[in-house]
């Protein structure tokens, strides 16, 4: 996985990283398929979520280079899927050959057809087309499958999405085409999965913006595009009732993220923006980046029943431990040890592996959590008096009695000061913390809060 960010701060102990556009970026090694030789296969993947397979493009019609839509997803239960796979379609309105392509393209989780932009919180990719050189014959459709190198988690029963393509006709430069084009379907709504809320298409205001304003919208169109994935259950916890939304954090607002979280880069990196949190440190920094909850952002709801959800990945293994999440009561001062403030989870990995330590009435308990490397979907249940852990949909540690302390706080890496040796670089895509209490108000709002400076 690469993210592209922007750097707009250097300091002495390390680099505080805000997000211009979180990329990931990879190569896929499938063909394009002639439309008529693909109705009626199902797309890559065990669960088609969305399908909907363009007609050919009309004669006069005009085709925007950049086109999307807001879906309904179907077929995946009613609460979230894990999207692991696309199936993306091609118009080609000249005859051509084109010796690489390239599709770049989002899913967003957010949408508001009246703001500028519609759409938000994006997972951006960009597929390196391997099979081309590529034919293409004007008036066809096109289609490639293509499996996702990473899973998006979506936050509902709804998506967006956005594409243009890039091609090189032979001067070895890449650019967005206006001949080979999404397949933004003039025909209406084909989908027989789920359906097209809203279409829209433009010319491309830039190369790399690939959202649309209210204008965009194009009444009576369809877009063509399969998508495969897995229905999720939102809140997995065992006697879960009532629950909603009490903190979320999407890392996709850097400005936002700062007034909710003090954030020290230490000896090391701290990137955030367009959905992501990275953390890294090099070989032989004596600390790690640390991001703790502020006093100011009610994190843990101070009564009722509660979940904590994450996302996250390793993207390295290192001897020195890093916390992907620990939920605590308080939080440890940046250079002091973790030990100092009472925890009740530690998610953590370090040279004995991936692990999760849970308090419980009994004493902590230590549970395997697999391959930290793998991306990972976790949330730990404050549930009737019990504690619960689960991973990717399974429990891994069954209803046990709860501490007797309540946490109120999160914190992520490591305060700690530790000996030259290598670090366990880490990457967060979501915190959720759910539960039945009413709403709380998070005191971020206020009026008087500035981006805080780089350090503790």
């Amino acid at each position: 996985m690469k993210h592209s960010m922007l750097i707009i701060a250097a300091a002495l102990l390390g680099t505080l990283t805000h997000g211009a556009s979180a990329q990931v970026e990879f190569a896929a090694h499938a063909p394009f398929v002639r439309v008529d030789a693909t109705r009626g296969s199902a797309p890559l993947g065990s669960n088609v979520v969305f399908d909907a397979v363009p007609a050919e493009p009309e004669s006069g019609e005009s085709y925007p280079s950049h086109a999307g839509g807001w879906l309904q997803l179907g077929n995946a239960g009613s609460q979230q899927v894990s999207i692991d796979g696309v199936r993306l379609y091609a118009y080609a309105l000249e005859t051509g050959v084109y010796q690489r392509i390239k599709a770049k393209f989002r899913l967003w989780n957010a949408h508001d057809g009246e703001a500028d932009p519609v759409l938000d919180r994006p997972v951006e990719f960009i597929a390196d087309l391997t099979a081309c050189p590529c034919n293409f014959e004007a008036g066809q459709a096109y289609a490639i499958d293509i499996a996702l190198p990473t899973d998006v988690f979506t936050e509902g029963m709804q998506l967006g999405f956005s594409q243009f393509w890039m091609t090189d006709s032979g001067n070895g430069v890449l650019s967005v085409s206006t001949e080979l084009v999404p397949a933004l379907d003039r025909q209406g709504d084909t989908a027989t999965v789920g359906s097209v809320s809203a279409a829209y298409g433009n010319a491309g205001r830039s190369p790399d913006d690939i959202d649309f304003i209210p204008a965009d919208a194009i009444a009576g169109a369809g877009i063509g595009l399969a998508l495969t994935g897995n229905p999720m259950q939102l809140d997995v916890c065992t006697g879960a009732s009532g629950f909603q939304h009490q903190f979320q954090e999407e890392f996709d607002n850097a400005s936002l993220f700062f007034q909710r979280w003090r954030a020290t880069p230490n000896f090391g990196q701290l990137a955030v923006g367009s959905g992501y949190l990275a953390q890294s440190a090099p070989s032989g920094a004596t600390q790690f980046p640390y991001v703790r909850s502020e006093p100011t952002s009610i994190v843990i709801p101070p009564t009722g029943n509660f979940m904590v959800r994450w996302i996250a990945q390793y993207t390295g293994v290192g001897g020195n431990g890093t916390g992907e999440m620990v939920i605590s009561t308080g939080t440890p001062l940046n250079g002091n040890d973790a030990s100092t403030v009472p925890t009740m989870v530690r998610a953590w990995q370090d040279q004995g592996g991936y692990y999760i330590y849970v308090a419980t009435a009994g004493g902590t308990q230590q549970v395997a959590g697999g391959n930290g490397t793998d991306l990972h979907d976790m949330t730990y249940c404050w549930v009737d008096g019990n504690v619960e852990l689960w991973k990717d949909g399974q429990i891994i540690l069954a209803q046990t009695a709860q501490p007797a302390q309540r946490p109120d706080s999160i914190w992520l890496g490591n305060p700690a000061l530790a000996g030259a040796g290598t670090w366990n670089p880490v990457t967060l895509q979501r915190i959720w913390v759910r539960g039945d209490t009413p709403v709380l108000t998070d005191l971020i709002f206020r009026d008087d809060f500035d981006l805080p400076p780089n350090g503790d």
